[in-house]
């Protein structure tokens, strides 16, 4: 079938909008709208049927077309057989968007659509006569020209990738839903005081979290709903984090994001568990690059053995460094963790003797070392430990994350250290 059969084809069948006609041709030329497409091409038909004056097309078609040798006679002003009039309701459609939008910030965000099961099948069936060789979907062309709408009145942007907002348009049900995509919030937590779980218990064990103490000044400057609390790993809840570290703490619809956070930064720290630091707005796809992170982490332990041993025995435990720990699953985290074996390596060993049974020591290994472990040996289930290699009973009293390295690694941190 020629183009212009094709387009004949089609106004044959009744009142077809511009946008409607055009639509068919979408895949045709570029740098044009499917509505100018489809004003083009009923122009082109008018001039055909001026030229030999008769014609099997609905009059209503040429309403605003003034023939010079044809006489159609009345031409009634006709909806759309295939989109119902929907392109004819996009300034509608456009001010419920926006006073869906009013109150939150963004700078940008996506058009979607739902479509009435009719206007699909009105669709549906025009393809089965006419073709889809250069078609477009409906739902396509009215999220774009909704999309050009809102970018022009909210001096926006449409962005396919991540918006910080999708609007969904349900034609079906005549109303506007918003998706409000989170803001994430970058920085490092210092934790100083023990007994405190870095999230909350769903047990309500502890009283409180440092998730409850950090999250709540997020919350008010963003008015935000509620958060996800993203840790670049844990430490233990009798554990100090000295070494500052990284957390992304994801507000979940947001209305503001715009945030003063210097601001939200003093108001956290005016605590005594916990500072932050380095807070910076990330995208919603640096969560999993954080969680995947796996950096080295120095250690402070306090150790307490079983027996006084002399400091040339003490210089055993170099005999760490370097070395490669078989770690079963700690007994006291068995019931919730998985049983297995993990190979982690040593990478620095220093000590202290602080006291005739006490010594202190400072080690640096990778992620996901369990440090008690390898200082009580946990009942042979970690080898080599400090109480095998000195041969005595040796038990960690106070443990401290005193740096987590490398965060140079994290490429969208502006102050890696």
């Amino acid at each position: 079938m020629e183009l212009d059969e094709r387009v004949e084809k089609i106004l044959e069948k009744g009142r077809i909008c511009d946008h409607c006609l055009g639509r068919q041709f979408a895949q045709l030329l570029t740098g044009m709208s499917n509505e100018e497409r489809g004003e083009i091409l009923r122009r082109f038909v008018a001039m055909e049927v001026d030229s030999d004056g008769s014609t099997e097309i609905d009059g209503s078609n040429f309403k605003d077309i003034e023939f010079r040798n044809t006489d159609l006679g009345e031409r009634k002003e006709t909806e759309c057989i295939v989109c119902g009039g929907l392109f004819e309701e996009l300034d509608e459609w456009s001010g419920k968007v926006l006073r869906k939008l009013q109150g939150y910030e963004f700078e940008t965000f996506l058009v979607g659509t739902r479509l009435p099961d009719k206007l699909v099948k009105n669709e549906e069936e025009l393809w089965e006569e006419v073709g889809i060789q250069y078609c477009e979907e409906m739902k396509a062309e009215f999220n774009r020209e909704l999309g050009k709408k809102l970018e022009e009145k909210t001096r926006k942007k449409v962005e396919f990738d991540l918006p910080e907002i999708q609007v969904l348009v349900d034609v079906a049900e005549d109303e506007v839903k918003l998706n409000v995509n989170s803001l994430c919030v970058y920085g490092e937590y210092q934790k100083t005081e023990r007994g405190i779980p870095q999230t909350e218990w769903p047990s309500g064990k502890y009283e409180i979290s440092l998730e409850e103490i950090i999250a709540p000044a997020f919350l008010r400057a963003a008015d935000s709903s509620d958060e996800k609390f993203h840790g670049a790993g844990r430490e233990d809840i009798d554990a100090l984090c000295l070494g500052w570290r990284p957390f992304i703490l994801e507000l979940l619809e947001p209305k503001k994001r715009d945030l003063d956070l210097e601001k939200v930064e003093e108001e956290v720290n005016g605590n005594d568990e916990v500072n932050v630091r380095n807070l910076q707005i990330v995208g919603r796809n640096k969560v999993e690059n954080l969680k995947s992170w796996q950096p080295d982490k120095s250690y402070r332990a306090t150790v307490e053995l079983g027996e006084d041993v002399e400091e040339e025995e003490l210089e055993k435990l170099e005999e760490l460094e370097g070395r490669t720990l078989n770690q079963r699953t700690p007994q006291r985290v068995e019931h919730r963790r998985a049983d297995r074996y993990r190979k982690r390596v040593v990478k620095e060993v220093d000590w202290e003797k602080t006291g005739e049974k006490e010594v202190e020591i400072t080690v640096r290994a990778e992620a996901g070392t369990y440090i008690k472990e390898m200082i009580s040996g946990d009942g042979g289930r970690t080898e080599p430990s400090v109480a095998s290699i000195l041969g005595v009973e040796a038990e960690c009293t106070e443990l401290d994350v005193v740096e987590i390295h490398g965060k140079k690694e994290l490429s969208f941190v502006k102050d890696g250290q």
